[in-house]
């Protein structure tokens, strides 16, 4: 009979332990890094968890490193009842060394989660110093798309910093990779009050502006254009008469990625699109943008023709300024396009 009920006894705790397990692995995850991903550089093992007091992560080998919890998550109300649920360590997997490893989540040392994964780390150690370089892939995140690729030191790792958009007909190409593209016959140009408002047919040419190609840390080759002097001057790229039928585009957008290196005491940036004189779009006022790095622009071209804008006859492909008082103002342009 006493060994019946100690058979019974360890059944019951057996379960017991059992189901505890089961309600601790129901109530958390470990979402990051997912189960056969290959890591490197500086990450996060992150995930969520209804209730503890504290989260830890153990590698192989008993080490445990705490990670920080109770950020929101609201996709755990449903679940949990609450909210504030999230986890996060963050990490460098090159420490770990190159091969497979295994890392278990516990809450309040009993575990929930668990990943196997493999880390690939760099020939050079833990934490590469001083290095740069980018790389472009074709075809990402869907075909005709490309990204630029940049290594970020702080991150060990390389970010996606550009997105090339591909235009919907050829005639929506103005600038992109360096280049102008050769439907604007009139390349880079430029009109400065130095000179009566008059082009600048070389950059040389205009005494209060000028600008070049230059390679960015970001963007590889991109334009520069400079402020230089006190005087009023603007940049374009030019299509010469009879101009572009760009009528496919109404409805559409003028696309145009910039980034401030200097804003001097500029308030922003006006742009406009002219056709054949007089014909043109009156001046829009697009704000204070680019000061934080690179930034996206759309423009509507349905305001730039209920601004007056004739889409059949279409000389530039963007002019744009920085609104006064632009000396000092130093500012890149890339990725510029239209689009329907």
């Amino acid at each position: 009979m006493r060994q019946q009920l100690l058979k019974r006894f360890f059944s019951i705790a057996t379960a017991t332990v059992a189901l505890q397990a089961s309600l601790a692995m129901a109530s958390g995850a470990l979402e990051n890094p997912a189960a056969g991903s290959t890591q490197s550089g500086i990450g996060m093992f992150s995930g969520w968890n209804c209730e503890a007091e504290s989260i830890e992560i153990e590698f192989t080998g008993g080490t445990k490193l705490a990670a920080a919890y109770g950020t929101a998550r609201g996709d755990t109300a449903s679940i949990c009842g609450d909210s504030d649920n999230g986890f996060g360590l963050l990490f460098n997997f090159n420490n770990l060394g190159s091969g497979e490893h295994t890392v278990i989540a516990l809450a309040d040392g009993v575990e929930f989660g668990r990943s196997t994964f493999n880390v690939v780390r760099p020939s050079t150690g833990e934490f590469l110093r001083g290095a740069s370089a980018s790389v472009v892939v074709s075809d990402f995140p869907q075909p005709g798309h490309t990204v630029t690729l940049a290594w970020a030191e702080a991150q060990q790792n390389f970010n996606i910093v550009k997105e090339a958009i591909p235009v919907q007909s050829k005639s929506g190409v103005v600038f992109q990779y360096g280049q102008v593209d050769p439907q604007w016959t009139g390349g880079l140009k430029g009109f400065d009050e130095g000179i009566n408002y008059n082009e600048c047919i070389e950059a040389s040419g205009c005494p209060n502006m000028d600008w070049e190609i230059v390679s960015d840390e970001e963007r590889n080759d991109v334009l520069e254009i400079r402020h230089t002097g006190a005087g009023f001057a603007g940049f374009y790229i030019q299509a010469f008469d009879p101009g572009l039928d760009m009528n496919d585009f109404y409805g559409g957008f003028i696309n145009f990625d910039v980034k401030v290196v200097e804003a001097g005491t500029s308030p922003g940036f006006t742009m406009k699109i002219d056709c054949i004189y007089p014909c043109g779009s009156a001046e829009q006022d697009i704000g204070a943008k680019g000061r934080s790095g690179w930034e996206t622009v759309q423009v509507k071209v349905t305001d730039l023709v209920s601004a007056g804008l004739q889409l059949s006859t279409v000389t530039t492909g963007l002019t744009i300024w920085p609104s006064r008082p632009q000396e000092g103002v130093v500012y890149r342009l890339d990725n510029i396009y239209w689009s329907d």
